[in-house]
């Protein structure tokens, strides 16, 4: 061991291998929230150049990608923080105090994981909500998901886990015979009821991709609301911008909203 004036490496206490190990696996995790946080400004930027949106219009279809940049962050500041839960323990052995790295870095990765997946998917089904508050067409979101599949069954998917979440990490399916089933690298996954779900970081990167292109397309495929609030004011008084190029579709839908009245 090193005198005590000087600093303590982790190599005092630990094996070399295992710290890179894990130091490697939080490295992927980091590079992973990395490419997130680049596509969903990727989508912000050509969802922002085809729709033409003003900068001083608050617009829902673009607005939605600060939110999830803002949680895309969060969790990578606090993946990051686990680097340094080896200096912490590392000073811990040091002045003889007994800790469980182990245990302390599983719960961490745990947690993060698990608070990503229920922010993430909270924040898709808010905008799914958003989003068909303001569409007339029968039945739109369930044509989009049918049109593109492999995006519908991601969002599928991210809900299911954040259920499992709030069941403890447990299936708890309404119907006690459906079976939770998914890929990940080592094959195919069979959860049964009362059982962990499993999962990989890879998986939750796919998943969180496939949703944030779902919200593009959507973005795309959807006309702004004819009255929207603007980033400006006067006297304290926020002002409004009204939509005036209307569309022959937005017609048809005014015209079906007073006819059901």
């Amino acid at each position: 061991m090193t005198d005590a004036s000087k600093y303590v490496s982790k190599s005092d206490f630990h094996h070399g291998k295992q710290f890179v190990k894990i130091n490697k696996h939080i490295d992927t995790c980091l590079t992973l929230l990395e490419r997130l946080i680049l596509y969903n400004n990727e989508c912000r930027n050509i969802v922002a150049e085809k729709l033409n949106i003003p900068d001083h219009i608050k617009d829902y279809r673009l607005d939605q990608f600060g939110y999830y940049e803002n949680t895309l962050r969060s969790v990578y500041y606090s993946c990051f923080s686990l680097k340094y839960i080896y200096d912490i323990s590392t000073f811990m052995n040091f002045k003889r105090i007994e800790n469980t790295i182990g245990e302390t870095l599983d719960n961490q990765i745990r947690y993060i994981t698990f608070t990503s997946i229920v922010k993430m998917s909270s924040i898709f089904e808010f905008t799914r909500k958003v989003y068909e508050k303001n569409i007339t067409r029968k039945n739109y979101f369930d044509n989009l998901i049918k049109k593109y599949s492999d995006k519908g069954v991601s969002l599928k998917l991210l809900s299911d886990f954040r259920n499992t979440i709030h069941s403890n990490g447990i299936w708890n399916p309404d119907n006690k015979k459906d079976t939770l089933q998914y890929y990940l690298r080592e094959g195919i996954q069979i959860i049964m009821p009362g059982e962990h779900f499993k999962y990989d970081n890879w998986q939750i990167y796919r998943i969180f991709k496939d949703c944030l292109e779902l919200n593009k397309i959507m973005a795309l495929d959807n006309e702004a609301l004819r009255v929207r609030e603007t980033r400006l004011e006067i006297n304290g008084q926020k002002l409004y911008a009204l939509k005036t190029d209307i569309t022959e579709r937005e017609m048809d839908n005014i015209f079906n909203k007073n006819n059901k009245k």
